[in-house]
């Protein structure tokens, strides 16, 4: 869907977005989410998600492909796909963060903070106008 040209979109904000383009994002409503589901870790999309651009907390989970197993005598991960892996200041993984799959899928859950900050980040004021 080309976002620029659907005039719903000129009158509404969006709740949620799922992997469809960053430009998307700036049209998320507080609290809304975006999600991006890839094969690029923190250093290929944390640039294009950086967070002060969109005002957005990032919550990145790490999920093995389906069929993946582990190399014998590699120790058990405690770690649960389900948790969420901290990241640095940054949005990078932590120095001592292992992959146990370097094939995994990278899910961003990017949460929209509240719009009363979105001036003092953003390079320029999101109004209609720019809409």
């Amino acid at each position: 869907m080309i976002v620029a040209i659907c005039p719903f979109f000129l009158r509404k904000l969006l709740s949620y977005s799922l992997d469809s383009s960053v430009f998307a994002c700036r049209l998320l409503k507080p609290g809304g989410v975006y999600m991006l589901i890839t094969y690029g870790d923190p250093n290929a999309r944390m640039p294009h998600l950086d967070p002060l651009a969109y005002n957005w907390q990032i919550i990145l989970y790490i999920i093995p492909r389906p069929g993946f197993c582990k190399a014998n005598g590699s120790g058990s991960s405690v770690r649960s796909p389900l948790e969420p892996i901290p990241l640095t200041e940054k949005g990078m993984l932590p120095l001592d963060y292992t992959m146990e799959d370097p094939d995994s899928h990278f899910i961003y859950v990017c949460k929209k903070k509240d719009e009363t900050a979105v001036d003092s980040v953003l390079p320029y004021p999101l109004n209609a106008d720019f809409l």
